[in-house]
């Protein structure tokens, strides 16, 4: 078995930088699997068109998402389409291929009340959800794809069985070969956004197991230190977020103590949402283990530490 690692770049149609996505070209002796595929974009056709010449003669057999992020899934209909790879998803993650402009609104609409509530204008949320939509629009999903609990694949030998690793979707998954895991967004060197802070954690415990994790973004592969380092980057931050609230505290005012009263980074409205969202997954965490309570528009913690 030969991994063979690829960075998709961020497309240069979207006339904004962004992260490139790691993909990876599994080859055994016979059959080549992708696991994601980054965005779709001109550029990254012929990219991954001469990426698969290399490795296996144009032959792909089977595209694995880690979860349903349109940077993970962007040309997977693209080359479902070039080579009858078959494209496969968690079943808990294939509302994002089904339609993905009304996941961002079920995610807007997870996030908006309390960002409203907390202080922020309805105008940069919206502004903020439309460049999302637009962005959505850009990509074509994939009309035909395979939905699973549980996958396991033969490789030439080679077992791929699937690991669910909840936490930044519900329906992110691992794919596992040997003692490597394909983690996508689930484990990243820096920090991962995630939707349940508390299925994160459960996460990162599994992913501890495995020599290496490939990540989807930035450093790869993974190892248990950084996975280890990443967890204490999570307690870091969440008790940042009780620091702030210490003397109760609306969101807003949370926002601007933990993401920049320390940095000189610009306040930039479209840039607000990610972090605001894993803000509210913050604070619904320590909401459910007793560190804050919230009263009105304000939210009061009751320690500093975890």
């Amino acid at each position: 078995m030969e991994i063979i690692p690829l960075v998709i770049p961020f497309p240069a149609e979207f006339g904004r930088a962004g992260k490139g996505t790691n993909s990876y070209l599994v080859k055994g002796s016979g059959k080549c699997i992708l696991i994601d595929t980054g965005l779709d974009g001109e550029g990254n056709r012929a990219y991954i068109n001469d990426a698969l010449k290399r490795a296996s003669g144009g032959r792909l057999d089977a595209i694995l998402l880690t979860h349903g992020h349109i940077d993970h899934y962007g040309l997977a209909s693209y080359l479902h389409q070039k080579t009858g790879a078959a494209i496969m998803i968690n079943e808990k993650d294939s509302c994002y291929l089904d339609a993905y402009e009304k996941s961002i609104d079920e995610w807007f609409g997870r996030i908006y009340e309390p960002a409203v509530e907390g202080g922020f204008s309805k105008k940069e949320l919206d502004d903020a959800k439309m460049m999302m939509r637009i962005v959505a629009r850009i990509m074509n999903a994939p009309k035909e794809y395979t939905t699973f609990r549980y996958l396991r694949l033969d490789l030439d030998g080679w077992t791929v069985d699937s690991i669910d690793l909840p936490g930044h979707t519900m329906g992110s998954v691992g794919y596992v070969v040997g003692d490597s895991v394909f983690c996508g967004d689930a484990a990243l060197d820096g920090g991962v956004n995630v939707l349940d802070l508390k299925e994160e954690f459960v996460t990162l415990q599994k992913l501890k197991i495995f020599k290496k994790a490939y990540a989807g973004h930035g450093k790869t592969p993974l190892g248990p230190q950084d996975i280890e380092t990443l967890e204490g980057r999570f307690i870091s931050r969440l008790e940042s977020v009780l620091k702030a609230s210490r003397q109760g505290a609306t969101l807003k005012e949370i926002y601007e103590k933990v993401y920049f009263e320390s940095t000189s980074n610009p306040y930039i409205p479209y840039r607000l949402v990610h972090p605001l969202n894993q803000l509210i997954s913050y604070l619904r965490y320590l909401e459910s283990e007793g560190y804050v309570a919230k009263s009105g528009n304000r939210w009061m913690s009751f320690s500093e530490k975890i």
